[in-house]
């Protein structure tokens, strides 16, 4: 018998042929001088979970599940483990592919790293299933859809007049939410109307059924085969026809939260019947989707995992975390899961009221480029059209953007949209525009009412408030947001 013993210390046994394991902590197979943690505690439970099924892991901000999906790739990619392949880890973000791939071992073979639609893309065109242009984009897919509604309306006439005085979001919206759960006909009809706050009797969901299939048809004319909300049902619909070996073993999801049902689905058809899925995800981390639970997607789940240990934040900044998801705008959100273990005590957050934007915009920057001497600093705000604000003053720092390929989590300043740091942390995080007049966003409250905005707009405070690991300040123009709590004590507060 020969015994193997891995850089982390964790050993196994091989004989004739066969791995088994010690009465040891399952191994860590990235290699030395990597650059990712260790697992630790309930991380290397995980880890030993075998490769084979759906396997869950739910955690709360901070409780290390990109490092641990990291890790569980690694471990299914390495040939000396049981039921070893080829890995797919994946994620929704396209700006949290260049964070991945920082952590990535450099030794690290027979795992992909990318975001969903590039999967989709990928699969899609191998398959023969995908021209250069076959995606209908977002601008065209709003002409398409408003040539349907004038099309459908003048055919229904005043039967369904209601429906039509609607504004142009709720079809956007609403034949979004068809493509990415999978619902059609009688199943859309009698459904719940969950996740959404915009009432809308099941009187008048055929009309709007017969809008989708107008968009479809319109959107078939002028060569289009899929826009990116039903790309997954048609990468699910591929799969399931195809009878080839599958290219990958295991599938790994990071940030699961931001999947819908429909990509969850084609990616358990991503791997063959003796494949693993796993699924790490933080369900007060949607901002892509209200109350959507992996539980939709129909996963066969025997366990879920749960990580209650914070690594990142104080017990100051998880508080504020945790009373930000305590607010009636998250609603009864499933699957959440609370920390109980915290990093050492810091500083309180602080809410710093300026009287003017230009105020606020020099506060911002005198602020960041003194934490930037010794930390990372985020910059984070709500809008993209915010950012101009700071390009100048920031040309030399890291720009948050989907299309970025490299990460540096080095002392500095790195800004962009609280969307685009999803998944990422900083030493020190400057929350910018956290007015009571810019958060929720005004054009979500114009379209679907304010307590929409702000069940779409509070877990976006949420992941931003979390991404700090020492140093939180928010800012804004005038009176701050409502989404933030009103319990005493949570943050100091300055005004300039």
């Amino acid at each position: 018998m020969v015994r193997f013993v891995w850089p982390s210390g964790s050993g196994w046994e091989f004989e004739k042929g066969n791995m088994k394991r010690a009465n040891l902590p399952s191994p860590s197979v990235v290699g030395a001088g990597s650059r990712l943690p260790n697992p630790k505690g309930k991380q290397k439970e995980v880890l030993a979970v075998p490769g084979k099924g759906h396997t869950v892991v739910l955690g709360t901000a901070g409780s290390g599940k990109t490092t641990m999906a990291i890790h569980r790739a690694a471990n299914l990619a390495n040939p000396l483990t049981s039921n070893a392949g080829k890995v797919l880890l994946v994620t929704y973000n396209r700006t949290l592919v260049a964070y991945l791939n920082y952590w990535r071992p450099l030794a690290l073979a027979n795992v992909t790293i990318e975001n969903y639609h590039r999967f989709a893309l990928g699969y899609l065109a191998r398959r023969g299933k995908m021209e250069s242009d076959s995606v209908c984009e977002p601008e065209l897919r709003k002409r398409l859809i408003q040539q349907a509604i004038a099309k459908v309306s003048k055919r229904l006439g005043t039967e369904v007049s209601a429906l039509f005085r609607r504004p142009l979001q709720f079809f956007l919206d609403e034949i979004a939410f068809l493509a990415r759960y999978g619902l059609d006909g009688d199943a859309y009809i009698e459904s719940d109307r969950f996740g959404r706050g915009v009432r809308f009797s099941r009187q008048l969901r055929p009309a709007l059924l017969e809008v989708r299939d107008e968009y479809l048809r319109l959107r078939e004319a002028v060569g289009r085969s899929f826009d990116w909300d039903d790309i997954a049902g048609g990468v699910l619909e591929e799969l399931e026809a195809d009878g080839s070996e599958r290219l990958y073993r295991h599938v790994v999801i990071d940030e699961g939260q931001d999947f819908s049902p429909q990509m969850l689905r084609s990616l358990a058809a991503a791997v063959p019947r003796d494949g693993s899925l796993t699924f790490f995800g933080d369900m007060a981390q949607q901002i892509y989707g209200r109350q959507v639970s992996w539980s939709r997607a129909g996963l066969d789940v025997k366990a879920v995992w749960k990580f209650r240990r914070n690594y990142r934040n104080t017990p100051e900044i998880a508080d504020l975390g945790l009373a930000i998801a305590a607010m009636p705008y998250y609603g009864d959100v499933p699957d959440m899961v609370e920390p109980d273990e915290f990093e050492p005590s810091g500083p309180l957050p602080s809410l710093v009221r300026c009287r003017s934007a230009a105020e606020e915009r020099r506060f911002v920057i005198d602020t960041a480029r003194a934490a930037a001497q010794t930390g990372s600093v985020g910059v984070l705000m709500r809008r993209h059209q915010d950012e101009r604000r700071f390009t100048d003053a920031f040309k030399g720092g890291q720009y948050l953007y989907k299309r970025m390929q490299t990460w540096d989590p080095g002392p500095g300043i790195s800004w962009g949209t609280v969307h685009a740091a999803k998944g990422y942390e900083f030493d020190t995080v400057i929350l910018v525009g956290l007015s009571a007049d810019r958060w929720p966003e005004p054009e979500i409250i114009a379209v679907s009412g304010p307590e929409t905005a702000a069940a779409e707009d509070g877990p976006l405070l949420y992941v931003g408030v979390t991404r700090a690991r020492r140093e939180l300040i928010m800012t804004s123009v005038g009176e701050p947001t409502s989404l933030l709590p009103e319990k005493d004590g949570l943050w100091q507060e300055q005004r300039l």
